[in-house]
Parts: C-alpha cells; sequence; structure tokens
C-alpha cells in the first residue's frame, strides 16, 4: 500500500499528468478513427503545463496550504522562556523531507532543503525554548543526518531524540506519539506540509503547537511583468500542492485523519 500510494501521487503530479495526456491522446489520433478524443487529451495536457507554470496559478493553489497555520515567532530566550512556560511544551519535533546518502558530500548537501530548512528552525527554537528535547523524526539516513546537523551546531546529545523507523508521515506521527506520550510538543515541517501534519499528529491524541518553514508563497503577494512568464519553480510549486491535496484525501478516504 505504501508503494501504491507514492506511485500514485507521482503519477498525477503536473509535470507526469500532462505529458501523460499529451502522449495518450497522440496515440488516439493514430489509431483511433474518431481523433477529436485525441486532439483534446492533448489540448488539455498543454494546458494544464501551461497554467501551472505560472506562479500566479500555482500561488492560488498553495496559498491556502500555507496559510493554515501562521508561523511560529520567537526569537529571544527571554520569548521562548515565557512560551515554554506558558505552553508546557517539553519537545520540539522536527518532520524529515528527504535526504540522501553520498558520504563524500558535505552534510548541507546530503540533506534535501526541505529537510535542511526544518531542522534549521528546530535547532533555533531548541535555543530559544529551554528545557525541552529535539525530537528529529524521519527514515535512518534522514534521521540520523538530521542528528549529526544538530549535533554539529552545538545541540548536547541528552537533548536529542531520533525516531528513525517512520517511512512517511501517518507513521512518524503514530512513532512520535509512543516518545512523547501526552506532552506537549511543537512540530516543526514545511508551511505546505503542516495541515496533513497536525491532522494525522491529533489523530493520535496529540496537540502540537505548529511551527511551519520554508514558505513559498507571500500572503500578500505583489506580482511583476516577469511573472506572467513560465517557469520550472511555478511547476514545483504545483507539484508541492498536488502532493499535499493528494495525500490529505488519501489520509480522509483512509480514515487516517
Amino acid at each position: 500500500m505504501f508503494l501504491f500510494k507514492k506511485i500514485v501521487s507521482r503519477v498525477c503530479f503536473p509535470v507526469p499528468l500532462s505529458l501523460e495526456l499529451m502522449w495518450v491522446g497522440l496515440l488516439l489520433m493514430w489509431v483511433w478513427p474518431q481523433r477529436q478524443v485525441g486532439k483534446w487529451m492533448m489540448v488539455s495536457g498543454v494546458l494544464i503545463l501551461t497554467l501551472l507554470s505560472f506562479h500566479p496559478i500555482s500561488g492560488a493553489l498553495l496559498a491556502p496550504l500555507e496559510s493554515h497555520y501562521p508561523p511560529l515567532l520567537i526569537s529571544s530566550q527571554v520569548e521562548g522562556q515565557a512560551f515554554a512556560q506558558s505552553q508546557h511544551v517539553k519537545w520540539i519535533v522536527v518532520l524529515s523531507g528527504g535526504a540522501v546518502e553520498e558520504p563524500h558530500f558535505p552534510l548541507v548537501s546530503q540533506l534535501s532543503s526541505a529537510t535542511l530548512l526544518r531542522v534549521i528552525e528546530g535547532v533555533a527554537l531548541y535555543r530559544y525554548v529551554p528545557g525541552v528535547k529535539l525530537l528529529l523524526s524521519g527514515s535512518q539516513l534522514e534521521a540520523g543526518l538530521m542528528y549529526q546537523f544538530a549535533r554539529r551546531f552545538g545541540v548536547p546529545e541528552k537533548d536529542l531524540v531520533t525516531e528513525s523507523s517512520s517511512r512517511d508521515t501517518k507513521e512518524q506521527a503514530r512513532f512520535v506519539a509512543d516518545i512523547v506520550t501526552q506532552d506537549a510538543l511543537v512540530l516543526v515541517t514545511e508551511a505546505s506540509h503542516m495541515p496533513r501534519s497536525m491532522a494525522l499528529f491529533q489523530k493520535w491524541g496529540l496537540s502540537p503547537i505548529a511551527a511551519p518553514v520554508g514558505h513559498q508563497v507571500s500572503p500578500h503577494p505583489q506580482y511583476r511583468w516577469w511573472s506572467l512568464f513560465p517557469s520550472a519553480r511555478s511547476l514545483s510549486m504545483a507539484q508541492r500542492a498536488f502532493y499535499e491535496y493528494l495525500g490529505l484525501a488519501w489520509a480522509a478516504l483512509r480514515g487516517q485523519i
């Protein structure tokens, strides 16, 4: 089921979906006497690829996900101490977002950009919020690399805990719940990933405090003339939105949220 979910999600990403429509449409035009269907499929593929290449459109898809939870803004130890006392926070939980095992690369190059942003925020919050432990959750590779990063940037071993058995966010929620039990926690992940993560953690009886990072859409966008040009970055934003909406739909369908 895990592999099936991963394959289906990638088949439905903007670029694969557009290419699938165009290729199937082309084949239908070759082999089927009624070529109109093939033409419409090709046109649909081109339109999807084109529209999602524009920042205003891909941004509009991503914005509702990123704006669901406000940033957790703590900029000093005084603020962090007051926050910890008021919320009884015991844990900073960082969810992984991908990594590669390339020992000849620097550590930061082995962590994906998503994971790097998350663990940086986790370490920063650890420094600002006294008396907490930093829990790093992901696969064995991801958790291990995040652990190395946290140690390199001064987090003592006694305050570090890793969860290295999970394959996806659902399993992260389950395994983290086993570790933290009912303690208050701050959850660090990408802003677009936060709605699904919060729902999955809440399903396991936890009440996490959201600390989203990696925002790609401004709450007050000011588009310039160059936004009228298609870009790979816009397609990447659309892919991120598709991934999360599909993840939410899958979790709801499976009764996970």
